[in-house]
């Protein structure tokens, strides 16, 4: 797809203009002769186009001028500052040229607004997101989504469950996996009913057990069921949101009720990596479903990470 290519280094495409309903009669690349030459032509004729500032500044990328490309993006965003693909190359170069991570995540942060329910554009933002994560860029611009962040979460989500004598489980936020620390499931599960009967409303309870339900006994009926419940306990928990999200989704193929958990979560928390690449996964899923076929369909068992590598294909 266009979008996919456009928003990689080395895989733009040319052409294709569109007016964006500004009722101009554009002229078109036809692939035939030299796309720098045309397009120089064309933002001297055209100077406040978004869409030949937009192509110029990818051929200038696909050469190697970064630094040209960085200069007609950043015009394009002026032109244009709505364009949210627009906007995602420019924070994508803005980071590759300078590594300025505010200025990238202000960049980032305006596509995404620009462009909600795009799934090119959140898995972009997700991908710069872990780039920060992996590098241990830390300086309390993106204290929501960072690693120590979800590290200190998890100490107090951990601190908060000894309180309550919730079992020692531990589980990877990313792969949803879990292992029993007595290795006997079925004593877990009756420590965690006592655990609900005692605290109906807990969520942490509610859903500790409905990601041992998901993982550990694969029961996805009971787990929506206790994330549905976990929801309703906190409804600004952004992970059981996408979870129940993405079980309403495999158990009934509720476009609609799936989108609009998924939405809930990005409201919630709109710098969380793992939340906006769950997003974009689903995204990528249901338009695939809908060009009957797309080489793009990710499996409902795709690693949130993993997935991001469809961003840069």
């Amino acid at each position: 797809m266009y979008l996919a290519a456009g928003l990689g280094i080395g895989n733009a495409v040319f052409g294709g203009e569109s007016d964006g309903g500004r009722g101009l009669n554009l002229p078109q690349f036809d692939g035939v002769g030299d796309a720098e030459e045309f397009y120089g032509r064309m933002v001297n004729e055209f100077p406040c186009h978004p869409v030949f500032l937009r192509n110029y500044a990818q051929v200038l990328q696909s050469k190697g001028d970064l630094l040209g490309a960085e200069d007609y993006y950043y015009r394009a965003t002026l032109a244009d500052p709505e364009d949210s693909e627009i906007l995602a190359q420019y924070a994508k170069i803005v980071w590759e040229l300078y590594h300025d991570k505010e200025r990238a995540l202000t960049y980032y942060e305006r596509a995404a607004q620009a462009a909600a329910n795009d799934s090119h554009v959140l898995a972009a933002y997700a991908r710069f997101l872990w780039e920060l994560e992996d590098e241990n860029v830390t300086d309390g611009v993106q204290n929501n989504h960072l690693q120590g962040i979800l590290d200190e979460k998890e100490v107090m989500t951990s601190e908060k469950e000894k309180s309550v004598g919730i079992p020692a489980i531990m589980f990877d936020i990313a792969n949803f996996t879990a292992t029993g620390t007595n290795g006997n499931g079925e004593n877990i599960e009756e420590n965690y009913k006592q655990m609900i009967e005692e605290d109906p409303s807990n969520p942490l309870i509610l859903k500790s057990y409905a990601q041992f339900l998901y993982k550990v006994n694969q029961d996805l009926g009971g787990a929506k069921e206790y994330y549905s419940r976990a929801i309703l306990a906190d409804p600004m928990d952004s992970e059981a949101l996408v979870m129940y999200a993405k079980l309403v989704w495999q158990l009934h193929h509720d476009h609609d009720k799936a989108s609009s958990y998924f939405e809930r979560a990005v409201q919630a928390s709109p710098t969380d990596s793992h939340i906006l690449a769950a997003y974009a996964s689903f995204l990528w899923e249901t338009e695939s479903d809908d060009e009957n076929g797309n080489d793009c369909i990710l499996p409902n068992t795709v690693s949130l990470k993993e997935a991001m590598s469809y961003a840069s294909a």
